[in-house]
């Protein structure tokens, strides 16, 4: 899954991620000066992809050259271990031509049904970056530093973050079910 990550703070000052047991921060933008990253990730329960930060507008060749150069080389990690891939119904996500690519690699895609509720972790791992990257009110005026801090935050995750966000799966699932497919507090 991708996330974009700007220079000035998280999403550009109109809403971020941060600890509910703290106080939120004011950020401040700059007037000159504008940019951001766009970065894919994904992990599973044994370690995480390699960052891929992304260039221009993403489309399914693109998509499948970041499946090609970073997931299945994790998955060649974990051969012979049962796993699926999960991302959501976005148009790159959902073509023929990426179907055709993760069938022609043998990759089990979890269903999504469309309109759902969005429950894959990786959103709850940008937010755990995200205190990391843009701790105390951080700001940036190179996109090399902030790449720099982004892969940072990720290198450095416990794995045992991720291990528990692959195991509330299941619950989170259930949740929703029970509530109507209405959002949840995760």
């Amino acid at each position: 899954m991708k996330k974009k990550w700007n220079l000035d703070g998280p999403d550009g000052n109109i809403k971020y991620w941060h600890d509910l047991r703290k106080e939120p921060r004011s950020f401040f933008s700059r007037q000159s000066g504008d940019g951001s990253v766009m970065v894919w990730a994904a992990f599973g329960f044994n370690g995480q992809v390699g960052l891929a930060f992304l260039d221009g507008r993403q489309n399914s060749p693109k998509y499948i050259e970041i499946l090609e150069n970073h997931l299945m080389p994790f998955a060649e990690n974990i051969a012979g271990q049962n796993w699926e891939y999960q991302h959501d119904n976005a148009p790159t996500h959902t073509s023929s031509a990426t179907k055709n690519y993760l069938n022609s690699k043998n990759v089990t895609v979890l269903v999504w049904p469309p309109m759902s509720p969005d429950l894959n972790p990786i959103e709850n791992v940008w937010g755990f970056m995200s205190r990391k990257v843009y701790e105390n009110g951080e700001q940036f005026y190179s996109v090399n530093a902030l790449k720099t801090s982004i892969e940072s935050a990720w290198y450095n995750l416990e794995s045992e973050i991720l291990q528990t966000l692959i195991m509330s799966m299941e619950k989170r699932v259930y949740d929703v079910l029970l509530k109507n497919e209405k959002t949840l507090n995760y």
